[in-house]
Parts: C-alpha cells; sequence; structure tokens
C-alpha cells in the first residue's frame, strides 16, 4: 500500500453555516469538494474555542489531556502538554515531509524557534496575524513543487472569523483589512439570520456579513482545489476540510449546543486504489453517524495501514464509510474552560443520539459571549440578565435548537441520572481538573 499526501485544511468559525449542509450560504467550491468525498454531517469539535479545539484534533486527545484548557495566549499561556504527540510527529516518524501554512493555534506566536516546537519541516508564512501573508499562495506553490516522499499540508485559514480590528465589529472576514459594502443593507434586507437569534434588522445584516466571510473562504478552498484537483494529485492525496466550532456569534461559540460544537467536515480520500483505506473516503456520500474531531487521528493512522497510538483517545471513521456501520459512539464528550481572556467559561456537555446534557460550573456567566452588533442588540435588551442554568438537558428529537432546558422536568428524571453518570464517568476516566476546582491558567499562576 503506498502511503497519500495528506492535506489538512481548516478555516476558522463555520461551525455548520454554509451550502453544503443545506443552509442558504453558498459555498460553490466547498459544495463541490463535497460531492467528491464523503460529508460528515454530524461531526463535532471537541471545544468551542480555537486552540483547545485544534489541540484536541491534532493530538487525538480532549483539551484537558493535552493541556489545551484555553488559548496559548499571553493572558493564559497554555501550551500542549507534549508536542511530541502531534499528529505531524507521528506522520513525520514515518517518512512524511510536514508543512504549515498560515494558522496553526497550539503554539503561542511568535516561537523563538519553531522547529523546536511544531513539528513540521517547513514553515511556509509566518505569524498567524499577519494579514498580508498569502497563506493560500504559499501553499499552492508548496503544493506545486516536485514532492519525492509523502507529504503533510496543514493549511490555517482565518475567514469567515470576525474581524475583531473593523469598525463595529460586524464583519467576518479577518483575512484582510475589511469594511462593510455600501449596499450592505440590501445584502441584509433578504437575509435569514441564525435559528437561534430573533428576525431583526442587526441580526440579519450580521448574517450578510458572515455570508461574505464563507464567501472569502470558499474562494480560498477553490483556488487550493484547483490545484489538488490536478491528476498528479486528485489521484493520491487525502484531502480534509473542516473548522473550529460554530460561528463567532453569542450564544454560538464558546457554548456546547450543536450551535458551538458542530462543524462542517468533509473527507475526499484519492482515486488510485493503491492508496488503501484513504480511497474509502469518495463518492459523495452523506454519513448522519455521530462523530468528532477527536477521530481524525485515528483514522489517518489506519488510512496508513497502522494502529494508532496509545494516547489517541477517539474511535477511526473508517467502519463507517468503509464497512458501512451505523454508528462509532453511543456518546461524545465535549469541554470549554477558557477562552481568549483568563476570565473562565468551564462547561462540560456529553451527547447522545437523542440527548444532550450540559453542566456550567459558574451559572452566573452568560450563555456565550462574543463581540459585534447583534450582542450588543441583546445586552441592551437585558442578555447580561440571563445567567445559564447549572444544568441542562435537551431533547433533540423534539426541540433540535437546545432551546428548552429539561433538567427540572421530573418525566426526564431518569434520563438526566443516565446522562449525569456518563459525565461522572468520563471525568474519572479523563482526570478531568474542573472535578477539583477551576483550573488556574499558567500565565495567571505566574503572576500569582
Amino acid at each position: 500500500m503506498k502511503l497519500p499526501n495528506i492535506v489538512y485544511l481548516h478555516v476558522h468559525d463555520l461551525g455548520r453555516y454554509c451550502e453544503p449542509m443545506g443552509y442558504a450560504i453558498p459555498a460553490p467550491n466547498l459544495q463541490r469538494f463535497a460531492e467528491q468525498g464523503v460529508l460528515l454531517r454530524n461531526c463535532h469539535a471537541s471545544a468551542p474555542s480555537c486552540a483547545p479545539s485544534r489541540a484536541a484534533l491534532v493530538t487525538g486527545q480532549y483539551p484537558h489531556c493535552c493541556g489545551m484548557l484555553g488559548l496559548p495566549a499571553p493572558k493564559l499561556g497554555y501550551r500542549l502538554n507534549d508536542y511530541s504527540l502531534h499528529l505531524g510527529a507521528w506522520l513525520r516518524a514515518r517518512g512524511y515531509h510536514t508543512a504549515l501554512a498560515g494558522v496553526q493555534h497550539v503554539a503561542r506566536e511568535p516561537m523563538v524557534n519553531p522547529l523546536e516546537v511544531l513539528p513540521y519541516d517547513r514553515f511556509l508564512t509566518g505569524k498567524d496575524d499577519e494579514r498580508d501573508n498569502d497563506r493560500v499562495g504559499k501553499a499552492i506553490k508548496f503544493l506545486s513543487e516536485d514532492h519525492e516522499r509523502p507529504f503533510f499540508l496543514s493549511v490555517g485559514l482565518l475567514d469567515p472569523h470576525r474581524d475583531n480590528q473593523a469598525p463595529g465589529r460586524g464583519t467576518f472576514i479577518e483575512s484582510q483589512p475589511h469594511r462593510e459594502p455600501f449596499d450592505i443593507e440590501d445584502r441584509a434586507r433578504y437575509c435569514q439570520p441564525w435559528p437561534h437569534m430573533p428576525d431583526t434588522p442587526v441580526a440579519r445584516r450580521e448574517m450578510a456579513n458572515f455570508k461574505m466571510g464563507v464567501a472569502s473562504m470558499d474562494a480560498d478552498v477553490g483556488r487550493l482545489l484547483t490545484v489538488l484537483d490536478r491528476p498528479d494529485l486528485r489521484d493520491n492525496t487525502l484531502v480534509i476540510f473542516t473548522t473550529d466550532h460554530g460561528p463567532g456569534v453569542c450564544g454560538m461559540k464558546c457554548t456546547l449546543t450543536e450551535r458551538g460544537t458542530g462543524v462542517t467536515t468533509v473527507w475526499r480520500g484519492p482515486r488510485d486504489p493503491a492508496y488503501g483505506a484513504a480511497c474509502h473516503f469518495t463518492g459523495g456520500r452523506v454519513v448522519d453517524a455521530m462523530c468528532q474531531h477527536l477521530d481524525f487521528y485515528p483514522s489517518l493512522c489506519e488510512c496508513l495501514g497502522e494502529e494508532a497510538p496509545a494516547h489517541c483517545q477517539g474511535r477511526s471513521l473508517l467502519p463507517l464509510v468503509r464497512d458501512g456501520v451505523d454508528a462509532i459512539h453511543d456518546a461524545i464528550f465535549s469541554e470549554q474552560t477558557y477562552h481568549y481572556s483568563d476570565s473562565p467559561r468551564p462547561l462540560r456537555s456529553v451527547r447522545t443520539e437523542r440527548y444532550r446534557y450540559i453542566r456550567c460550573y459558574l451559572p452566573e456567566m452568560l450563555v456565550g459571549v462574543d463581540c459585534g452588533p447583534a450582542e450588543n442588540w441583546w445586552r441592551a435588551h437585558g442578555y447580561g440578565e440571563r445567567p445559564q442554568e447549572a444544568e441542562q438537558l435537551f431533547d433533540r428529537y423534539f426541540d433540535p435548537h437546545e432551546a428548552n432546558n429539561l433538567a427540572t422536568h421530573p418525566e426526564y428524571a431518569e434520563v438526566l441520572a443516565e446522562m449525569r453518570g456518563r459525565m461522572d464517568e468520563w471525568q474519572r476516566e479523563t482526570d478531568d481538573p474542573i472535578v477539583h476546582g477551576i483550573p488556574v491558567p499558567p500565565a495567571q499562576a505566574v503572576r500569582s
């Protein structure tokens, strides 16, 4: 069996809100890609925050197990416990040439000597926040080179992350300085806002901006696919597309509802059958079974014909796409402890096919916090006076938007007890530190 090239393409804050997932948010390049590969409609992030989510994916471990309980930002100082567990290191040990273009988000920038931290042979771009750094162009240049051995290329794109430097913070194009276009109100007039938000001009305008961010992202995806569709790469390359978590809108990002953990995910395998199990990710198929970012690492191991390392906590996706099994998980778990600041957001969740249970360790905190006009509108109408319940239970068969908390309903007492038990067992098995109290970020511990 030959070893396929692997391209890992990850974007910011997309969630499931784009064309391949059925939303009226055009992403024609991603749609075409999904029609060629396998769309995982029920895929979840292990955390609804940028660095913990990506860290879980590239280590195959839950954020509290790999050490990334928050961003590697100066206020927090989080880092991986062991960078040798990074997927890139595992692939490099098997002869892969490893390269990074754009966002990595699992080590603090700037790194004094990045080659000593992250397991990439080549860093194609500079700091994550350099907007004028042509990530896609440099990734395309790398793909166009002659390669004597298989390669692993990670391409991290910024869009549709909210542009925190734009006036009003209404735009969702982070890759370049961007202002709302003159016709934004015309664009917003016919937008449908996110399902959990009221249909107001403010929410519609946010959605209009988000659509532009998705369009920018999709254009970059299209540029990459144009190269990856060349026969010399299409035949021997496994391409993975995903995002870190839900959109940067209050009530989505940094929450453990489906709006926060649900992610658009597509795998497209090589066409040449000589590349073994990776070739099963083709055919424009849709998989409805629950899966998660933790499953990517062991899936790639099986695609290469090897056992997953002992530290991996997910399961291979291959039984779903190769053997046609209905499920590989009866429950999946997700977590949130910190995001960017040293104000904790401690949440834990377990989701089964039918139910979701959320445990909140600081009930007084807001349901979800980001920034922008929609959040300002909510705050003006009392959003800050709506804390989270300590326990939340949702019956997704009858409440897919997870809006009706059933934790105090007597008729759901048995379900609540079962979900509590699942959560307690998982926390014991994975030695979740939050059981003993909210962890203090490394940077804060040093300051104190």
